[in-house]
């Protein structure tokens, strides 16, 4: 009795759990179902419309192009030196102050003189009794009163005298500084009594003029186009320059293998003091046609630069098409191209980065054209 009992638990058990299994069963087939039919009608609904996107247009302009490069150039005064004292002494008298103008000629410093001017005057009695020996010995011997050893005596002592002089002059006027042309002084700190040893810098002297020079390196494949008279731009923060080459040197450096080149600059801006740095433009070679667009315009890749151009597909929509370009030369103002659009082209001046080749796009001043036309209408319609 008890085993029957048993026996119909079992089975009232294995019943429910069949008939669980098959309702777990038969719900995952349902959402299943449901799923795949969700997924069916997604595939076979219409794609969403391609909305456009919006930039900015422009078209590109004909121009024309030459080769152009940017050195690295300094300004030098046409004459310039480093004052040192050629001999030693203590300073006896400063006519110099930095920063001031000064007159070829113009006294600036004055070392103490005073031992060679004393030896001086002792040379010059010298050379006159010299002299005068010299001239009475002469005398004597146009009348055979005196051998010509004697006169040659006479002779050597004059010219001994008058080297003496000589030395003694050269060596005050050492000690005495004279501005060598106009110029203008350097910094300087001296004193009076100041003791300065053979070969010390005094100031540095630069020199005034109605002029000044440009030193600058151009690279290999311009030096040759380069030529003395050819004209070049000096541009700083100030201002922009036109200077003329005077002079190319005659080889090339062996580590950069650039040329060096000299310019002259007529009238020199008062804001270029010498040794200051300013970027040089070359032009060189001949002109070439070029097509001038924005710089917003460019874009570059891996494999180059592309602009996007906008073309008219054929159901009458505007889109923007990849084209790689050969850049010729960039400006602050305007990309030059040597190749890759047509002048009057149409192009995406802005916006460009959000595109890709055949975008949908569409004009912004156009859509804020449209916009603007309601918004006046109805602006007319509430004044009537």
């Amino acid at each position: 009795m008890n085993l029957s009992v048993q026996n119909r638990k079992r089975i009232r058990i294995a019943i429910g759990s069949l008939l669980l299994i098959l309702l777990v069963l038969g719900v995952g087939g349902a959402l299943a179902y449901v799923k795949s039919q969700a997924i069916l009608a997604q595939m076979s609904a219409p794609p969403p419309p391609e909305m456009p996107e919006a930039v900015l247009l422009d078209v590109a302009s004909s121009t024309k192009l030459r080769q152009s490069t940017t050195s690295i150039g300094t300004i030098l005064a046409p004459q310039s030196v480093q004052l040192r004292t050629e001999l030693t002494g203590s300073i006896a008298e400063i006519k110099i102050k930095s920063g001031e103008l000064v007159k070829e000629g113009d006294l600036l410093l004055q070392l103490d003189a005073s031992v060679e001017e004393a030896q001086l005057k002792g040379a010059q009695a010298a050379l006159r009794i010299a002299r005068s020996t010299l001239k009475r010995t002469k005398q004597a011997a146009s009348v055979n009163a005196l051998s010509q050893l004697e006169l040659e005596q006479a002779e050597g002592m004059e010219a001994q005298a008058s080297a003496d002089v000589e030395r003694l002059t050269a060596m005050i006027r050492k000690k005495t500084m004279r501005a060598p042309f106009d110029a203008r002084i350097g910094l300087c700190d001296l004193h009076v009594g100041q003791y300065l040893p053979e070969g010390t810098p005094v100031t540095m002297l630069q020199g005034v003029s109605s002029f000044v020079h440009v030193d600058f390196s151009m690279p290999q494949n311009a030096a040759d186009e380069i030529h003395v008279g050819d004209p070049v731009v000096i541009v700083s923060e100030q201002g922009r320059w036109e200077a003329t080459v005077i002079a190319v040197d005659s080889q090339a450096d062996k580590l950069t293998r650039g040329v060096m080149a000299r310019a002259k600059l007529s009238p020199p801006p008062p804001t270029l003091q010498p040794n200051d740095s300013v970027r040089v433009e070359l032009r060189y070679g001949l002109e070439v046609d070029a097509v001038a667009i924005p710089p917003s315009a460019l874009r570059r890749s891996p494999d180059g630069s592309f602009v996007y151009i906008a073309q008219t597909d054929e159901e009458g929509k505007l889109r923007a098409k990849r084209s790689l370009v050969q850049v010729g030369s960039t400006t602050g103002s305007q990309v030059l191209l040597l190749g890759g659009v047509e002048p009057g082209q149409t192009i995406v001046a802005d916006g460009s980065f959000k595109l890709r080749d055949k975008s949908l796009i569409r004009d912004m001043k156009e859509a804020e054209q449209a916009q603007a036309a309601p918004d006046k209408a109805g602006e007319k319609a509430a004044s009537l």
